[in-house]
């Protein structure tokens, strides 16, 4: 490369340096609305914002847009963002895009508006002292809600993954009513109100829960979904759980705070440092959970998993860190022909697991089927 050349490419990247519009990403690409506004309007933004469930077809996207008010404040179109879908479903056969950032050019106010994954999400950044614009962003989020507002279902998050973005897709659960003292041993009880207690407050901490298969620990999850419906719980896949010693997923959490994380079939994630397996994992948890950025965050990390309690790392068990622990076992046999005989089998006097008693008609069925008949039999 000629020296031109090279003095052209040096001043170019300079520009590019300057140019203070650069500012408004971070080193992962994504958008800094705040900083936008601060940049553009020369002021720290107020923010108002409105979240709204729904169903997520393009039909919603352009009742929406029309009776967004764009006209008031003369909000222009900054940049949109596309999804790209290969669903086959006529009605969201046409690709469109899901999330809209607007701004003003006569008055300090900028609009950022995601439609997708079931999800209506406006965020409104203005100046304090504008009193106008708040009442405008009110009634605009009223006409909002009333359109388009539906009672919140249960929900929980799945991560995902998109090129180096995080983000997550929403799944509707139905509503579970779990009468804790009846389908769970009595050494439960304290240990569910601990549990219960600590999702309604926003602090970091673990929780264990471990047994055999059909004790009820995915029930008791789902519980807790319904019961804290307005918290995000956030479910990791196994096949996941290494994205969070990427330095990416920490943009996530910082995004998401005051989030619950549930493991499932968590062995190799809290299994002991001294076996050499997802030893850093377990580190990753324990910043998470009492390092020094726990209390930033306030990240809760629900753990479900079948092996030994004694074979969980130390360090994960430590006093002030650990919310509670709980092995689950067969109901006892007196509770176990409670729960029985209320459902209007004959007791057995001797324990069961939830998943023996719920199956009962069908362990009675092939029970059945397996006896030999008396007289004719076809072959």
């Amino acid at each position: 490369m000629n020296i031109q050349a090279t003095t052209a490419l040096k001043e170019r990247m300079k520009n590019d340096q300057m140019n203070p519009l650069l500012h408004n990403y971070n080193s992962y690409g994504n958008f800094l609305r705040d900083k936008f506004f601060v940049q553009t309007f020369d002021s720290i933004p107020s923010q108002y914002s409105l979240e709204l469930y729904l169903e997520d077809k393009k039909e919603n996207l352009s009742a929406i847009l029309a009776e967004m008010d764009f006209e008031t404040y003369d909000l222009e179109l900054v940049f949109k963002i596309w999804r790209s879908s290969s669903n086959d479903d006529p009605s969201k056969k046409e690709d469109s895009p899901n999330q809209f950032f607007y701004s003003s050019k006569s008055t300090a106010v900028c609009l950022w508006l995601i439609v997708e994954h079931g999800r209506l999400y406006l965020e409104l950044l203005y100046k304090e002292e504008n009193a106008a614009i708040e009442k405008w962003g009110r009634s605009l989020c009223k006409r909002l809600k009333e359109c388009f507002g539906k009672p919140q279902a249960p929900t929980f998050k799945v991560l995902s993954k998109g090129g180096l973005e995080y983000y997550t897709e929403e799944i509707n659960i139905t509503e579970k009513e779990l009468e804790v003292e009846k389908l769970y041993n009595d050494d439960f009880i304290p240990i569910h109100k601990i549990i219960n207690d600590s999702l309604a407050v926003d602090t970091s901490g673990l929780i264990l829960l471990h047994g055999p298969p059909g004790t009820g620990k995915t029930s008791y999850i789902k519980y807790l979904l319904s019961k804290h419906s307005s918290r995000d719980f956030i479910f990791i896949p196994n096949d996941f759980v290494n994205e969070l010693l990427q330095p990416g997923f920490i943009s996530f959490l910082i995004a998401n705070k005051n989030s619950i994380l549930v493991i499932e079939d968590a062995e190799k994630v809290i299994i002991s440092r001294e076996n050499g397996s997802q030893n850093s994992v377990v580190s990753t948890i324990l910043q998470l959970t009492d390092g020094l950025f726990s209390d930033y965050l306030n990240i809760k990390i629900i753990c479900t998993f079948n092996t030994s309690i004694d074979k969980v790392d130390k360090a994960l068990l430590r006093k002030g860190r650990m919310i509670a622990y709980y092995e689950f076992n067969a109901l006892s046999a007196d509770k176990a022909d409670a729960l029985v005989t209320s459902m209007g089998h004959k007791p057995s006097s001797k324990a069961m697991t939830l998943a023996e008693i719920f199956n009962l008609d069908k362990l009675e069925f092939d029970a059945a089927r397996n006896k030999k008949t008396i007289g004719f039999r076809n072959e």
